[in-house]
Order: structure tokens, then sequence, then C-alpha cells
């Protein structure tokens, strides 16, 4: 059975990219878009993982982090964003993030660590 990830990014370009290259590897793919999509997606589907730009529109960081915390039985979360190394290392602790990639990473540590984090959460 495959696993599927939830893509949240708000860059359409980057968004698509992340979805054909999930798929290809052999991933159901949906993606969010804004916060409070990827809050209610969180809540109301089970995903083998997440992959988490910090930045999406509808809420700051801090704010979307707060709203995630209280998502319950939420997927493993792998972080994916440009934000510096100590906001990616607080956002990974607050929460418990499965694995962190700085932008720009590539495809094979993308898709290694999606394997990783899918295969076998923490």
């Amino acid at each position: 059975m495959k696993a599927t990830i939830l893509v949240v990014e708000d860059d359409r370009d980057s968004s698509e990219m992340l979805r054909e290259m999930f798929g290809m590897a052999d991933y159901e793919v949906e993606s969010a878009d804004t916060a409070d999509r990827a809050v209610a997606a969180m809540t109301e589907r089970r995903y083998g993982a997440a992959l988490l730009d910090l930045t999406v529109s509808g809420a700051t960081t801090a704010e979307l982090i707060e709203r995630l915390r209280e998502v319950p039985e939420r997927p493993p979360i792998v972080i994916f964003s440009a934000r510096t190394t100590d906001d990616l290392r607080n956002a990974a602790e607050k929460l418990a993030a499965a694995a962190v990639l700085q932008k720009p990473a590539s495809m094979d540590a993308l898709l290694s660590t999606m394997e990783r984090v899918v295969r076998h959460p923490s």
C-alpha cells in the first residue's frame, strides 16, 4: 500500500515539483497551501508523513507550530524550509520533527529522508 504524504508549501511551483517527485517515487501526495488547510488536512486524515515549509500564508511560523502541536495523532513531520539553522532547530524541537532539511535540498536527500520517516517513524 502506498504511503500518503502531505506537502505543506504555498509556492505553487515548488508544491507541484514536490508532488511530481514524490508521485514518481510511488507515494500518494496531497498538498496544502495555507496554515488552515494544513491543520485541517492533518486533523481529518492520516498521513505517512508531512513535508512542512514553516512559511505558509495564514499564520506566522510560531502560530503554525502552535496550531500543529494541538493536532492529535499528527503525522511525522519533515521540516523543509529556507529558515535559519536556529529557526529550524527551534521549530524541530517544538514539533518533535522526525527530520529537518534546509532549502534548497537535493531530490536524493528529500526522497531518502521521506523514505526513512515513512518507513520507520520515530
